[in-house]
Order: C-alpha cells, then sequence, then structure tokens
C-alpha cells in the first residue's frame, strides 16, 4: 500500500499526552498520514496545525465528527485542508430510525460539500441489524445521496458482525471512499447500541457501567488482534475496496495486545504497507 493513514483515536491516551509528539511519533514509524477524531488539535490553530503536519510530511486526510458538530468544525477542517469529515457513530436500532439519520446525513453532507469537503458515515455493529432493505447499512446506503454522502467502512466491526466486507463493497460502486484497517478474530454477529441514559450517574452525571458491560467491552476489544493475525481476507478487501474507488485505508486500533501501542500500530504499519 502506497499510502497508509491512521486514526488517532488509536493513540487517544498519547494524543492526551501530547498531540504533538503522537504525530511526529506517528510519522517516524512512517505513516503517509492521520485521521483526527473529535475536534481535538492539542489547543493547535488550523495555520498552527497545518504548518506541523507539513513539517512532518503528514496529509490531514480525514476528521471523526459528530453530524451535530460538524457545522462548527468546518472552518477549522477546511483550513487545514482535510478531504473527508465522517461521523464515527450514531445510535439507532430500527428502520425509521435509519432514515430519519439518513436525512441528516443528507443534510450535513451538503453543508460540507458546500465547502470542498465529503462528508460520511463509519459503522459499528449495529448498522447490520437486519431491514427491509437487507440491513440497517444498506438502508442508510440507498436513502443517501452519493453526492453528498459516502461511506467508510470498518471492516473489523462489518466482519465481526456477520458480513463479508469485500461483497459488501462490490454491492455499493463508489459509495465507500474510506476503509478502516482493524483486524478482528470472531464474527458475534450485529447488536443494538448500548442506551447509556439507563444507567445511573454519578455527581459528575457520567453513567456508571456496571461490571458486566465492562467486561463484555474488554472483551470484545480483545477480538482486535494484531494485522494479518484474524480471520479477515485483507487482500480481498483492497481489491474490492480500490476496485470501486477507496481513496484511503487507515488504521484504526482499538485494543493494545503488547501493552506498547506504539508497538501495535507499527506492526499495523508493516502489514498495511505491505499489502
Amino acid at each position: 500500500m502506497e499510502k497508509c493513514y491512521i486514526q488517532l483515536y488509536s493513540l487517544k491516551d498519547e494524543v492526551a499526552k501530547s498531540i504533538d509528539n503522537t504525530l511526529k511519533c506517528v510519522a517516524e514509524v512512517g505513516y503517509t498520514g492521520v485521521e483526527f477524531y473529535g475536534g481535538v488539535y492539542g489547543g493547535h490553530s488550523a495555520a498552527s496545525m497545518k504548518k506541523l503536519l507539513a513539517d512532518l510530511h503528514l496529509e490531514p486526510l480525514s476528521s471523526h465528527l459528530m453530524t451535530e458538530h460538524v457545522p462548527s468544525q468546518l472552518d477549522y477542517a477546511s483550513e487545514l485542508g482535510i478531504k473527508y469529515i465522517i461521523d464515527p457513530m450514531y445510535s439507532f436500532s430500527t428502520e425509521e430510525e435509519a432514515l430519519k439519520f439518513a436525512e441528516k446525513l443528507n443534510e450535513t453532507g451538503k453543508l460540507c460539500a458546500a465547502r470542498g469537503i465529503q462528508f460520511g458515515y463509519h459503522n459499528h455493529r449495529h448498522e447490520f441489524l437486519p431491514s427491509s432493505d437487507g440491513t440497517l447499512m444498506d438502508t442508510l446506503i440507498k436513502n443517501t445521496d452519493p453526492a453528498y454522502v459516502c461511506f467508510q467502512l470498518d471492516v473489523g466491526w462489518a466482519t465481526c458482525s456477520g458480513i463479508d466486507a469485500p461483497t459488501f463493497i462490490a454491492k455499493y460502486p463508489g459509495r465507500t471512499k474510506l476503509i478502516h484497517v482493524k483486524e478482528c478474530s470472531e464474527v458475534s454477529g450485529p447488536e443494538k447500541p448500548i442506551d447509556w441514559s439507563a444507567f445511573p450517574k454519578d455527581a459528575d452525571g457520567r453513567p456508571q457501567i456496571p461490571a458486566e458491560i465492562l467486561e463484555k467491552f474488554r472483551r470484545e476489544n480483545g477480538w482486535n488482534v494484531e494485522a494479518g493475525k484474524g480471520i479477515i481476507n485483507w487482500n480481498a478487501v483492497k481489491e474490492a475496496a480500490l476496485a470501486q474507488g477507496a481513496q484511503g485505508f487507515i488504521v484504526e486500533r482499538e485494543h493494545d495486545y503488547a501493552n506498547d501501542i506504539y508497538r501495535c500500530v507499527e506492526e499495523d504499519y508493516t502489514f498495511l504497507k505491505a499489502l
């Protein structure tokens, strides 16, 4: 793979310490560029961040932003030169909810297009719950305008949901613009999103997550094994994605399998570079 990108959320603990050092480290690993998240830029102005990235020879390919936060971030993203803004997750579990969300995606996509930015959506597992179109992800794709909305397929979560990623990508030519390179070791099936409002809150308003849910998270994180060591046929994913116009392959790591996150993302880079 000529160009290799990384979602900085993979290194969120390091980003919290110093985004400058984190960017320097991923550049030294060899990554071509980065995907930001949540409007986290370490206090840099857009001009300052643009210079830092240029000095490190890193491309600001994309950013994860919740749909409702996009309007307030468009000026920064445009000045930085970000090409894609992706909503990382939206909770829905019925076809009616998916259709309403598709309307929001279309509206936000128009705002982004006016600034020369492509807007899109990133899946987890609930998008592959059944619908009359096949899955809720099918419903989203069929009810969003290709001129304004693209998709970033997280291959790890799609595979975990029981989806054959190459087949799904090929089903919708031109719609999957970005690929999240996330390995998976187990098929568990689609799952409804967690209702965080059902949990009691502490004095600061944070949900008190039950021990069994925390254990569930721990177990599911463990499915994100070393790239190339799971159940995904990445050669087939690459072939399908490039054939229908994918523009970037982005490592996203949720599990530090080596107790050394930089070692993990370096090994992910080595795998992606050789793909």
